[in-house]
């Protein structure tokens, strides 16, 4: 395997602005921002495609990215962020180490992510309905794990580190300019 520059830079070989880092990922500034605060999140081990990550690894990540996504708004008081992923090439990604973005937005910060909606007849609606439900008709849910794990445990992860369930609302109603 050709030697990969992201891997290099999760693992601590080229310098990078480091926000964050844990035994599976790390967090960096974007070296060409879209917009100021743009970090991207990458897994520490080389996979290409989100499909090869674990189920596990997966939630990790993406937990951590509403985590992080919540230190920018506190830390910078932004109105809001983008967090996405380029899955292959036609979905823009230019580097074969999958990674998610993290973009603080501001109103009227002039970063278009906007796309112009495809308009689809009837036939072809239900065309694509089909073939997605036959492939994710064997998919399973983590609700399965829930269901054996007692409920006493299930409310024990709800809770923060302090023990208080957040508020939600209360926090969300701060970010609010």
């Amino acid at each position: 395997m050709a030697k990969c520059n992201i891997c290099e830079i999760a693992n601590g070989n080229v310098e990078s602005k480091k926000v964050y880092e844990d035994a599976h990922l790390v967090a960096i500034l974007h070296p060409k921002p879209a917009t100021p605060g743009h970090i991207i999140l990458i897994p520490k081990h080389h996979y290409p495609i989100l499909e090869n990550l674990s189920n596990d690894l997966i939630g990790h990540m993406f937990n951590t990215a509403s985590k992080i996504s919540s230190s920018i708004f506190e830390s910078m008081n932004i109105h809001g962020t983008n967090i996405f992923v380029q899955n292959g090439v036609p979905a823009g990604q230019t580097i074969p180490h999958i990674m998610v973005h993290i973009i603080p937005r501001n109103e009227n910060d002039n970063i278009n992510l906007m796309w112009q909606p495809k308009k689809l007849d009837q036939e072809e609606l239900s065309t694509v309905e089909l073939k997605i439900k036959e492939e994710t008709k064997n998919i399973v849910i983590q609700k399965e794990k829930e269901k054996q794990q007692p409920v006493e445990e299930r409310k024990l992860e709800q809770l923060g580190t302090d023990g208080e369930e957040e508020n939600y609302l209360l926090k969300q109603l701060r970010r609010i300019p």
